[in-house]
């Protein structure tokens, strides 16, 4: 277990533990949701299913050439490999997700360059570096940061945290899947949430830097309001009912 201490504007302390492995974590002995978590409810069905099955069939024509026979052991292996073709790719892509993601933290803390061997990471990283030396003006308050809101039940960890030459607080996140969805724009409203419950200041914009592996970069900025607050607290509220292991204890509020 990972502990850290988090401090709030009433001069009141917090541990949040995180457990690396099942990637979890906990606040007074109970499980609290993370905000990517949260926000997963907001992928439609369809399209899961629709991924899923692209998938499995490109892994069936990888597997089975014309003309070739096969005995049972043969189908039953070929069987296994196409039906765990989501999750195999799932588990790729968020590893050379999170090495990217730690070297954007090394790059802007230290200038670091990763020497990366698979293309798709190096194509990833180029991208937001390139983005990253272009801007100007930028004050980094944190990164890689642990948010809980005692108030709402919820936490989780943001990429970045600037403030603009105007004095504004910018929530920044790191992508490198194929695009950007509505779910990351939910996610960092949930972390605006947290962060204004904890600290004595307003977020006024979120960043999303989309760095795909092909090589493409998609930014989206916006504004965050109360209005967007309410929505991602709305999303909130659904995840609850739907895993109520998630509530808050009695009088935990």
């Amino acid at each position: 277990m990972i502990e850290t201490k988090l401090e709030y504007k009433d001069k009141t302390t917090e541990s949040l533990f995180f457990d690396p492995e099942p990637h979890k974590y906990y606040w007074n002995d109970q499980e609290v949701p993370s905000a990517t978590n949260v926000c997963k409810i907001l992928t439609p069905a369809s399209a899961i299913g629709n991924w899923s099955t692209k998938l499995c069939s490109e892994k069936f024509k990888e597997l089975v050439q014309a003309g070739q026979s096969y005995d049972e052991i043969q189908i039953l292996e070929m069987a296994e490999l196409i039906k765990k073709a989501p999750n195999t790719f799932m588990q790729q892509a968020g590893t050379a997700g999170s090495y990217v993601h730690d070297a954007i933290e090394k790059y802007i803390h230290h200038k670091e360059e990763p020497n990366f061997t698979n293309e798709g990471m190096a194509k990833s990283f180029t991208k937001f570096k390139e983005w990253y030396n272009e801007q100007q003006g930028l004050e980094m308050v944190n990164t890689e940061s642990r948010v809980l809101s005692r108030k709402h039940f919820f936490t989780g960890t943001y990429d970045a945290l600037f403030k603009n030459g105007k004095g504004e607080y910018i929530i920044y996140d790191w992508k490198t899947s194929s695009g950007i969805r509505d779910s990351y724009l939910v996610q960092i409203f949930l972390y605006s949430i947290g962060l204004e419950e904890q600290f004595d200041f307003k977020i006024s914009k979120g960043v999303i830097v989309n760095a795909t592996k092909n090589g493409k970069l998609n930014i989206k900025t916006f504004d965050v309001n109360e209005e967007m607050q309410q929505v991602a607290l709305a999303c909130l509220k659904v995840f609850q009912f739907l895993n109520p292991k998630f509530k808050p204890k009695q009088g935990e509020k």
